[in-house]
Protein backbone atom coordinates (compact mmCIF):
# COMPACT_ATOMS: atom_id res chain seq x y z
CA UNK A 1 0.00 0.00 0.00
CA UNK A 2 1.52 3.41 -0.74
CA UNK A 3 2.55 5.72 1.90
CA UNK A 4 -0.56 8.37 1.31
CA UNK A 5 -3.31 5.72 1.22
CA UNK A 6 -1.50 4.06 4.49
CA UNK A 7 -1.37 7.66 6.39
CA UNK A 8 -5.29 7.56 5.95
CA UNK A 9 -5.52 4.29 8.89
CA UNK A 10 -3.69 6.61 11.45
CA UNK A 11 -4.16 9.06 13.83
CA UNK A 12 -0.53 9.80 14.70
CA UNK A 13 2.61 9.35 12.41
CA UNK A 14 4.59 7.23 15.17
CA UNK A 15 2.00 4.03 14.37
CA UNK A 16 4.37 3.64 11.46
CA UNK A 17 7.18 5.59 11.79
CA UNK A 18 7.94 6.43 15.34
CA UNK A 19 11.33 9.07 16.45
CA UNK A 20 10.98 10.01 19.95
CA UNK A 21 13.48 11.38 22.77
CA UNK A 22 13.48 10.51 25.99
CA UNK A 23 16.48 9.98 29.13
CA UNK A 24 17.48 7.32 31.09
CA UNK A 25 17.03 6.05 34.50
CA UNK A 26 19.37 4.35 37.75
CA UNK A 27 22.82 3.53 37.98
CA UNK A 28 25.48 5.44 35.74
CA UNK A 29 23.01 5.70 32.88
CA UNK A 30 21.27 7.94 34.77
CA UNK A 31 19.92 11.30 32.86
CA UNK A 32 21.57 9.99 29.52
CA UNK A 33 19.24 11.40 26.57
CA UNK A 34 18.36 8.90 24.40
CA UNK A 35 16.88 8.63 20.95
CA UNK A 36 14.28 6.16 19.87
CA UNK A 37 13.27 5.24 15.93
CA UNK A 38 11.51 2.42 14.24
CA UNK A 39 11.90 2.26 10.78
CA UNK A 40 8.20 1.27 10.14
CA UNK A 41 9.17 -2.58 8.83
CA UNK A 42 11.14 -4.11 11.93
CA UNK A 43 14.40 -1.82 12.49
CA UNK A 44 14.45 -0.20 15.94
CA UNK A 45 17.06 1.71 17.63
CA UNK A 46 18.70 3.87 20.32
CA UNK A 47 20.80 6.48 19.51
CA UNK A 48 22.82 8.23 22.61
CA UNK A 49 23.45 11.78 22.43
CA UNK A 50 25.24 12.17 25.47
CA UNK A 51 27.46 9.40 23.77
CA UNK A 52 28.78 10.82 20.57
CA UNK A 53 25.02 10.09 18.99
CA UNK A 54 26.17 6.10 18.82
CA UNK A 55 24.30 3.67 17.76
CA UNK A 56 23.86 2.04 21.36
CA UNK A 57 21.09 -1.01 19.97
CA UNK A 58 20.33 -2.17 16.87
CA UNK A 59 17.40 -4.30 16.36
CA UNK A 60 15.30 -6.08 13.21
CA UNK A 61 11.93 -7.53 13.95
CA UNK A 62 12.49 -7.56 18.07
CA UNK A 63 15.89 -9.19 17.37
CA UNK A 64 19.49 -8.12 18.84
CA UNK A 65 22.40 -7.31 16.27
CA UNK A 66 24.66 -5.96 18.71
CA UNK A 67 26.84 -6.49 21.22
CA UNK A 68 26.18 -5.32 25.09
CA UNK A 69 29.25 -5.37 27.17
CA UNK A 70 28.08 -5.90 31.37
CA UNK A 71 28.52 -1.83 32.04
CA UNK A 72 25.51 -1.24 30.01
CA UNK A 73 25.45 2.53 29.20
CA UNK A 74 27.55 4.52 30.69
CA UNK A 75 27.23 8.83 31.37
CA UNK A 76 30.32 10.89 30.14
CA UNK A 77 30.90 11.63 33.46
CA UNK A 78 32.09 8.79 34.62
CA UNK A 79 34.64 8.26 31.58
CA UNK A 80 38.05 7.52 32.53
CA UNK A 81 40.62 8.84 30.02
CA UNK A 82 43.13 6.98 31.66
CA UNK A 83 45.38 4.29 30.04
CA UNK A 84 42.78 1.53 29.57
CA UNK A 85 39.83 3.25 31.64
CA UNK A 86 37.82 3.61 28.86
CA UNK A 87 37.21 0.04 29.26
CA UNK A 88 34.87 0.66 32.50
CA UNK A 89 32.34 2.62 30.35
CA UNK A 90 32.73 0.96 27.55
CA UNK A 91 28.93 -0.64 26.68
CA UNK A 92 29.89 -1.07 23.34
CA UNK A 93 26.39 -1.43 21.67
CA UNK A 94 26.25 -1.87 17.92
CA UNK A 95 28.82 1.14 17.33
CA UNK A 96 31.00 3.14 19.04
CA UNK A 97 32.63 5.23 17.89
CA UNK A 98 36.53 6.05 18.46
CA UNK A 99 39.05 8.89 17.98
CA UNK A 100 39.77 11.96 17.61
CA UNK A 101 42.98 11.60 19.95
CA UNK A 102 43.88 8.16 19.59
CA UNK A 103 42.40 5.04 18.26
CA UNK A 104 43.75 1.65 19.68
CA UNK A 105 46.44 1.23 22.42
CA UNK A 106 46.96 4.11 25.10
CA UNK A 107 50.69 5.70 24.41
CA UNK A 108 52.27 9.22 24.80
CA UNK A 109 52.64 10.89 21.34
CA UNK A 110 53.46 14.57 21.08
CA UNK A 111 54.60 14.71 24.58
CA UNK A 112 50.28 14.42 25.09
CA UNK A 113 49.01 10.67 27.05
CA UNK A 114 46.75 9.27 25.32
CA UNK A 115 44.14 6.59 26.62
CA UNK A 116 42.64 3.69 24.41
CA UNK A 117 40.36 4.81 21.58
CA UNK A 118 40.11 8.65 22.30
CA UNK A 119 37.31 10.14 24.40
CA UNK A 120 34.91 10.73 21.67
CA UNK A 121 32.80 7.77 22.70
CA UNK A 122 32.46 9.52 25.67
CA UNK A 123 31.84 12.42 24.12
CA UNK A 124 28.13 14.30 24.91
CA UNK A 125 26.88 16.50 21.74
CA UNK A 126 27.00 20.42 22.32
CA UNK A 127 23.57 20.70 20.16
CA UNK A 128 21.15 17.94 18.77
CA UNK A 129 18.33 18.21 16.40
CA UNK A 130 15.51 15.79 15.85
CA UNK A 131 13.50 15.97 12.79
CA UNK A 132 10.58 14.17 10.57
CA UNK A 133 11.03 15.32 7.01
CA UNK A 134 9.17 13.80 4.35
CA UNK A 135 11.28 13.41 0.75
CA UNK A 136 9.19 11.91 -2.42
CA UNK A 137 5.79 11.64 -0.49
CA UNK A 138 8.16 9.09 2.16
CA UNK A 139 9.09 9.61 5.76
CA UNK A 140 12.55 10.77 6.82
CA UNK A 141 14.01 11.12 9.85
CA UNK A 142 17.41 12.69 10.73
CA UNK A 143 18.92 13.37 13.76
CA UNK A 144 22.00 15.41 13.44
CA UNK A 145 24.30 15.99 16.91
CA UNK A 146 27.68 18.50 16.83
CA UNK A 147 30.82 16.95 19.37
CA UNK A 148 33.90 18.54 19.98
CA UNK A 149 37.38 17.74 21.24
CA UNK A 150 39.14 20.61 22.50
CA UNK A 151 41.82 21.98 24.96
CA UNK A 152 43.12 25.38 25.91
CA UNK A 153 46.25 24.84 23.71
CA UNK A 154 45.30 21.63 22.36
CA UNK A 155 42.96 22.32 19.14
CA UNK A 156 39.87 22.61 18.60
CA UNK A 157 38.57 19.56 16.75
CA UNK A 158 34.50 19.55 16.11
CA UNK A 159 32.25 16.32 14.53
CA UNK A 160 28.81 16.93 13.00
CA UNK A 161 27.06 13.56 13.04
CA UNK A 162 23.81 13.23 11.00
CA UNK A 163 21.89 9.53 10.67
CA UNK A 164 18.95 9.36 8.70
CA UNK A 165 16.45 6.35 8.48
CA UNK A 166 13.84 6.17 5.54
CA UNK A 167 10.46 4.68 6.10
CA UNK A 168 10.84 1.55 5.98
CA UNK A 169 13.99 1.03 4.68
CA UNK A 170 16.01 -1.23 6.96
CA UNK A 171 19.24 1.41 6.54
CA UNK A 172 20.79 3.58 8.37
CA UNK A 173 23.19 6.51 6.66
CA UNK A 174 25.59 7.82 8.94
CA UNK A 175 27.45 10.89 7.77
CA UNK A 176 30.26 12.47 9.55
CA UNK A 177 31.63 15.72 8.68
CA UNK A 178 34.82 16.54 10.93
CA UNK A 179 36.67 19.76 10.95
CA UNK A 180 39.59 21.96 12.96
CA UNK A 181 38.27 24.81 13.57
CA UNK A 182 41.17 25.47 15.43
CA UNK A 183 44.59 27.76 13.63
CA UNK A 184 47.28 24.91 13.78
CA UNK A 185 47.30 21.56 11.43
CA UNK A 186 46.00 18.77 14.05
CA UNK A 187 45.96 14.90 14.37
CA UNK A 188 42.73 13.24 13.81
CA UNK A 189 41.95 9.67 14.63
CA UNK A 190 38.44 8.02 13.93
CA UNK A 191 37.35 3.77 14.17
CA UNK A 192 33.99 3.34 13.76
CA UNK A 193 33.90 0.32 16.26
CA UNK A 194 30.52 -1.39 14.85
CA UNK A 195 29.88 -4.90 16.81
CA UNK A 196 28.21 -7.79 16.16
CA UNK A 197 26.24 -9.84 18.50
CA UNK A 198 24.08 -13.05 19.31
CA UNK A 199 21.57 -14.07 18.46
CA UNK A 200 23.12 -12.54 14.54
CA UNK A 201 26.18 -13.90 15.63
CA UNK A 202 26.76 -17.28 16.45
CA UNK A 203 28.57 -20.70 14.93
CA UNK A 204 25.57 -20.76 12.70
CA UNK A 205 26.57 -17.13 10.85
CA UNK A 206 29.15 -16.71 7.73
CA UNK A 207 31.29 -12.92 7.64
CA UNK A 208 31.73 -11.85 4.36
CA UNK A 209 34.69 -9.57 4.26
CA UNK A 210 35.92 -9.39 0.67
CA UNK A 211 39.84 -8.75 1.71
CA UNK A 212 42.50 -8.97 -0.76
CA UNK A 213 45.18 -9.32 1.98
CA UNK A 214 44.89 -10.29 5.43
CA UNK A 215 47.59 -9.26 7.81
CA UNK A 216 47.17 -10.13 11.75
CA UNK A 217 48.01 -7.75 13.98
CA UNK A 218 49.59 -10.09 16.41
CA UNK A 219 51.51 -13.65 16.62
CA UNK A 220 48.52 -15.01 18.39
CA UNK A 221 46.44 -13.71 15.66
CA UNK A 222 49.09 -15.20 13.15
CA UNK A 223 49.08 -18.56 14.52
CA UNK A 224 45.33 -18.72 13.85
CA UNK A 225 45.25 -16.57 10.78
CA UNK A 226 43.52 -19.83 8.68
CA UNK A 227 40.59 -19.17 10.52
CA UNK A 228 40.09 -15.58 10.23
CA UNK A 229 36.30 -16.26 9.22
CA UNK A 230 35.59 -19.09 11.37
CA UNK A 231 32.94 -18.46 14.04
CA UNK A 232 33.53 -20.64 16.93
CA UNK A 233 30.79 -21.20 20.34
CA UNK A 234 31.95 -19.46 22.89
CA UNK A 235 34.71 -20.58 24.91
CA UNK A 236 36.95 -19.86 28.16
CA UNK A 237 39.56 -18.69 28.44
CA UNK A 238 39.82 -16.48 24.60
CA UNK A 239 42.26 -14.55 23.54
CA UNK A 240 40.78 -11.34 21.50
CA UNK A 241 42.19 -11.60 17.41
CA UNK A 242 42.73 -8.49 15.54
CA UNK A 243 43.20 -8.85 11.58
CA UNK A 244 43.43 -6.28 8.83
CA UNK A 245 42.26 -6.50 5.82
CA UNK A 246 42.83 -4.85 2.49
CA UNK A 247 39.27 -4.69 1.19
CA UNK A 248 38.16 -4.46 -2.36
CA UNK A 249 36.33 -1.14 -3.27
CA UNK A 250 33.45 -0.57 -6.14
CA UNK A 251 33.55 2.09 -8.67
CA UNK A 252 32.73 4.66 -6.22
CA UNK A 253 35.08 4.19 -3.36
CA UNK A 254 33.14 2.17 -1.49
CA UNK A 255 33.89 -0.94 0.33
CA UNK A 256 31.28 -3.48 1.81
CA UNK A 257 31.61 -5.94 4.31
CA UNK A 258 28.60 -8.21 6.36
CA UNK A 259 27.63 -11.01 8.38
CA UNK A 260 24.51 -13.32 8.12
CA UNK A 261 23.13 -16.05 10.02
CA UNK A 262 20.74 -18.16 8.07
CA UNK A 263 19.36 -20.26 10.98
CA UNK A 264 18.30 -16.98 12.70
CA UNK A 265 17.24 -15.13 9.55
CA UNK A 266 19.39 -12.25 9.93
CA UNK A 267 21.87 -10.37 8.44
CA UNK A 268 24.03 -6.87 8.32
CA UNK A 269 25.72 -5.09 5.72
CA UNK A 270 28.28 -2.00 6.38
CA UNK A 271 29.19 -0.01 3.24
CA UNK A 272 31.40 2.81 3.89
CA UNK A 273 34.04 5.69 1.93
CA UNK A 274 37.41 3.92 1.80
CA UNK A 275 38.77 7.15 0.16
CA UNK A 276 38.42 8.75 3.90
CA UNK A 277 37.88 5.45 5.40
CA UNK A 278 41.14 3.85 3.94
CA UNK A 279 42.07 0.80 7.22
CA UNK A 280 39.56 -2.06 8.11
CA UNK A 281 40.24 -4.21 11.03
CA UNK A 282 38.54 -7.18 11.83
CA UNK A 283 37.98 -7.86 15.88
CA UNK A 284 37.47 -11.51 17.02
CA UNK A 285 36.21 -11.86 20.53
CA UNK A 286 34.37 -15.21 20.77
CA UNK A 287 34.75 -15.60 24.19
CA UNK A 288 32.00 -16.17 26.73
CA UNK A 289 29.99 -13.68 27.89
CA UNK A 290 32.59 -11.39 25.86
CA UNK A 291 31.01 -12.26 22.31
CA UNK A 292 31.71 -10.61 19.58
CA UNK A 293 32.86 -10.19 16.01
CA UNK A 294 34.11 -6.18 15.29
CA UNK A 295 33.70 -4.99 12.08
CA UNK A 296 36.18 -1.59 12.09
CA UNK A 297 36.40 0.98 9.41
CA UNK A 298 39.09 3.46 10.45
CA UNK A 299 41.62 5.62 8.80
CA UNK A 300 45.00 4.35 10.56
CA UNK A 301 46.30 1.38 12.05
CA UNK A 302 45.55 0.91 15.95
CA UNK A 303 48.25 0.65 17.97
CA UNK A 304 47.77 4.02 19.36
CA UNK A 305 48.81 7.24 17.43
CA UNK A 306 52.57 7.44 18.05
CA UNK A 307 52.82 4.03 16.30
CA UNK A 308 50.41 5.72 13.34
CA UNK A 309 52.47 8.66 12.69
CA UNK A 310 55.65 6.67 12.58
CA UNK A 311 54.05 4.03 9.93
CA UNK A 312 52.84 7.02 8.04
CA UNK A 313 49.23 5.96 8.58
CA UNK A 314 48.37 9.51 10.74
CA UNK A 315 45.84 12.10 9.29
CA UNK A 316 46.15 15.48 9.76
CA UNK A 317 43.47 19.14 8.80
CA UNK A 318 44.83 22.35 8.14
CA UNK A 319 43.16 24.82 9.47
CA UNK A 320 39.49 24.98 8.61
CA UNK A 321 39.88 21.78 6.40
CA UNK A 322 37.21 18.99 6.40
CA UNK A 323 36.56 15.96 5.95
CA UNK A 324 33.44 13.66 5.29
CA UNK A 325 33.09 10.36 6.24
CA UNK A 326 29.69 8.44 5.08
CA UNK A 327 28.60 4.78 6.24
CA UNK A 328 25.44 2.77 5.66
CA UNK A 329 24.46 -0.33 7.77
CA UNK A 330 21.21 -2.14 6.37
CA UNK A 331 19.41 -4.89 8.12
CA UNK A 332 17.23 -7.98 6.82
CA UNK A 333 17.00 -11.41 6.65
CA UNK A 334 19.76 -12.23 3.68
CA UNK A 335 22.89 -10.11 2.91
Amino acid sequence: MEFAKEREYVGDLAQLFELRETRLCGGRAEGVRAVLLSDGAGMEMMLLPDRCLDLYSLKYRGRNLGYLTPTGVVGPAFYDRRGDGWLKSYGAGFLATCGLSNIGSACEDAGEALGLHGELANTPAERLCVSVEEENGLPVARVTAWMRSAALFGGNLTLARTVTVRYRSGRVELTDVICNEGFETKPYMTLYHFNMGYPLLSEQARLSIPTRCVTPRSPHAAAHAQDYLRITPPSAPYEEMCYYHDLETDAEGFSAVGIENPAEKLAVSIRFDRRALDHFVQWKMLGKGDYAMGLEPCNATIDGRADARANGSLKFLAPGEKTVHRLAVTVGEHL
